[in-house]
């Protein structure tokens, strides 16, 4: 990052084609590049659903080198407030531990507290030992108390 100017933005349908160029890097990543499916139109149309998918860009020097995808995902019944869910954040390997992460997640507690969010929530592989740390870092944690379900819907 010397010598870079960082600027970290929140992203609109123009930039579907770089959010699929890197969400494809983190499939790659995550060793499952074949499950991913996603392409800039797919993912412009899911930006222009209501409460669809948002993003926000991080670029050095005008190219896209990191992004965070997250939705309003549910409503936490209980409080009456609403839940913000990272589906994926992804920053490119020359990127990372120079900060680039938490400016994305500034980014996202930022826009939580506006939509007057009760919490953040995401998921993190099990063998991804640095994500961990870096969002025991920030004050992130593992919730003990939920074990996370799925309904897989994909024809195989």
């Amino acid at each position: 990052m010397n010598g870079s100017d960082i600027t970290v933005r929140r992203a609109d349908i123009a930039d579907a084609p770089e959010l699929s160029r890197l969400i494809h890097e983190l499939a790659k990543y995550e060793k499952m590049s074949d499950k991913c499916t996603a392409t800039p139109e797919s993912i412009a149309e899911m930006m222009k659903e209501p409460n669809g998918l948002l993003g926000i860009i991080a670029e050095a020097d005008g190219k896209a080198v990191g992004m965070a995808v997250y939705s309003i995902y549910r409503l936490a019944t209980f409080s009456g407030k609403r839940v913000l869910y990272i589906e994926d954040i992804y920053v490119e390997e020359n990127f990372r531990g120079n900060g680039l992460g938490r400016k994305l997640f500034d980014e996202i507690i930022s826009t939580a507290k506006e939509l007057e969010c009760i919490k953040i929530e995401w998921k993190c592989l099990s063998w991804n030992t640095p994500a961990q740390k870096f969002y025991h870092s920030i004050g992130g944690s593992a919730d003990p108390e939920w074990l996370t379900y799925t309904l897989d819907l994909r024809k195989d």
